[in-house]
């Protein structure tokens, strides 16, 4: 399943970047070696920000080095050197653990730390958020998707049926009359259309400490 994580992560310097500048960033890169982190990362701003940005990062305690490779005025991209902090060990370890890398589509948005993430079951899910919960002291979102499994003639008999006003209250055509003119059975168009509403209840679950999963 992929799964989205979200966090606050004041330990995290970039993290920091948006309280004091209002801005988001993306990591493109990141590697750890030695209890060192090495990370690319881009970062959108306004040109007037550009000194004062370098400047804070320059002055964290957590921040070894700092190069800035480009910049235009609206998105600098910068090569850091930090500490590793605690949480992102257990990312990594998460992230092996599944086969998938935990840095990929890594971002800082408003503040939050975002991860998005592959892993096996809810249970493993459910762990590692509780461990990013009792490390950080902040709440854990977690969002879990799964793969369409609709095809498209099942969400053109959908539409269809929204548009007929099958889903109206009240009805304002019954099962045997959307039927007649899809020229689909009864017995298989009621299961398409529960099969298809399913998917889309389950489709994204958002759940606050405690994740949910898609059942079949």
């Amino acid at each position: 399943m992929d799964v989205k994580f979200k966090i606050k992560n004041e330990s995290c310097s970039l993290s920091g970047l948006y309280s004091e500048f209002n801005v988001n960033s993306r990591v493109i890169k990141k590697e750890m070696h030695d209890g060192m982190v090495h990370e690319i990362a881009e970062i959108y701003y306004q040109n007037e920000d550009l000194d004062k940005i370098l400047k804070s990062l320059k002055s964290s305690k957590e921040i070894v080095d700092v190069e800035t490779l480009f910049s235009n005025g609206n998105i600098l991209i910068i090569k850091l050197i930090t500490h590793e902090c605690p949480i992102l060990g257990i990312m990594k370890k998460y992230s092996g653990d599944s086969g998938t890398d935990y840095t990929k589509e890594e971002k800082i948005e408003e503040g939050n730390n975002i991860w998005y993430m592959s892993m096996s079951s809810v249970d493993i899910v459910k762990e590692l958020s509780e461990k990013l919960k009792r490390i950080t002291g902040n709440e854990v979102y977690v969002n879990i998707y799964r793969k369409s499994n609709v095809d498209r003639k099942s969400l053109f008999t959908i539409k269809e049926a929204y548009d007929l006003g099958f889903f109206d209250v009240p009805k304002r055509i019954n099962l045997l009359e959307l039927s007649a003119t899809l020229n689909i059975p009864p017995t298989t168009l009621d299961l398409i259309i529960r099969k298809s509403l399913k998917y889309f209840l389950d489709t994204e679950l958002v759940a606050k400490d405690e994740p949910q999963v898609n059942r079949d």
